[in-house]
């Protein structure tokens, strides 16, 4: 409860400063009372907003409270994000006038730029970017890959964190639509169907039960899947959330792979889908049990799905698992790739948060996902379908 109080006086003390701040800097521009009066009252709005939020959404207990959350962070970001880099690079235009007064003008033009580009881009990845789906095919060869395999396509979903989405979101229709255009030969989820309620999952069982793959759909449980972000009137109350989002996921036509494995036999030959529940540093549970999830396949092809990608050094490449398919990160919803280059703030937290990695013949794939989970959209990294094309053809 405290803490709630600090961020909400933390929260009205930066709105106030932070608009007082932008006031003085464009002062000359407000000269008429009734400019000066939308503008205090655009910032009282603001107040009003983050005071209605810290009486209502925190009482809310169920799923909603996830989408309401993400919306006032989203709307925060939009709109003061831009006045802070207006306001410091404001603050250096003035500085750099002290030297020359044509520094000043081109600096304060820099400015407003900036801030209509950062509002234009937030803007855009809270709307429209979304579910503007990049898709990412990479072809990876293994030698040992049974040749009736060679060329199967497999897509990869993670993290879609369905209790973030409005009710009318058509992003999920569009995913299943884009991803049923490529007839996959497998679709593989790796964690995160949901913030924490099984609730979430109900609205959408019935779309994401038109996804079609020839050897059927399988997925693993992601940190947020176990209801752990949330106060639960007794242990039973969870228990049954648990149950609940178990046969969702049926009923969305995915089998669950819970420190277990599945045979894919294609004509005499076969690989294995193995799939742990969730392991990760701490303080992410560490459910996965990988011996137990490979126990009698040892030496086969196995394809493993596994939430976290920390677990991929920290066991998995001490197994024989030529390939491992990971999400979580979310290439912490923001970042820039031009070309070869690529960069996030996550890399300073996961050594592997995005894209396909090797140690010597052993791959993990990460995917950045299809969902969101705070700010409600994708700055700049686009929300990935990965689809991979095994293949035994290694020249």
């Amino acid at each position: 409860m405290r803490s709630n109080i600090l961020i909400y006086l933390v929260g009205i003390l930066f709105i106030v400063l932070t608009d007082t701040f932008l006031f003085i800097q464009i002062r000359k521009f407000l000269r008429k009372k009734r400019a000066i009066l939308f503008y205090l009252i655009h910032s009282l709005l603001f107040i009003l907003g983050l005071t209605l939020y810290h009486f209502t959404v925190p009482r809310l207990k169920g799923p909603e409270s996830y989408y309401w959350i993400g919306l006032a962070i989203g709307i925060l970001f939009l709109f003061y994000a831009p006045k802070v880099i207006f306001i410091l690079l404001n603050i250096l235009a003035s500085i750099g006038g002290l030297l020359n007064r044509k520094i000043q003008k081109i600096g304060r033009k820099i400015a407003t730029v900036c801030a209509l580009s950062l509002f234009l881009i937030l803007l855009y990845s809270m709307t429209w970017g979304r579910y503007n789906f990049k898709m990412t095919t990479r072809e990876i060869c293994f030698t040992n890959l049974p040749e009736a395999f060679h060329s199967f396509k497999i897509v990869q979903l993670t993290d879609l964190h369905l209790g973030s989405l409005p009710s009318h979101y058509p992003g999920i229709s569009r995913l299943v639509k884009e991803v049923n255009a490529l007839h996959p030969d497998l679709i593989l989820f790796t964690g995160d169907m949901v913030n924490n309620f099984a609730s979430e999952l109900a609205p959408w069982t019935g779309e994401l039960s038109k996804l079609k793959a020839k050897y059927g759909k399988f997925a693993v449980t992601g940190n947020h899947d176990y209801g752990s972000y949330t106060r639960w009137s007794s242990p039973e109350e969870q228990k049954q959330n648990g149950i609940d989002f178990f046969r969702n996921m049926e009923a969305a036509g995915f089998t669950m792979l819970n420190n277990t494995h599945r045979a894919i036999p294609l004509k005499g030959d076969t690989i294995y889908i193995a799939g742990v529940e969730n392991w990760g540093n701490p303080p992410f549970p560490q459910y996965g049990r990988l011996k137990e999830a490979i126990a009698g396949i040892q030496g086969q092809f196995i394809i493993l799905l596994s939430h976290d990608p920390s677990h991929w050094r920290a066991q998995v490449l001490d197994e024989p698992i030529p390939l491992t398919l990971s999400g979580h990160t979310h290439a912490m919803q923001m970042g820039i790739k031009i070309g070869k280059y690529e960069w996030s703030p996550a890399q300073y937290i996961y050594p592997e948060y995005d894209g396909l990695y090797q140690s010597q013949n052993q791959y993990l794939n990460v995917s950045r996902g299809q969902g969101y989970l705070g700010f409600p959209g994708r700055i700049g990294l686009r929300p990935e379908i990965t689809v991979l094309i095994l293949t035994n053809n290694c020249k």
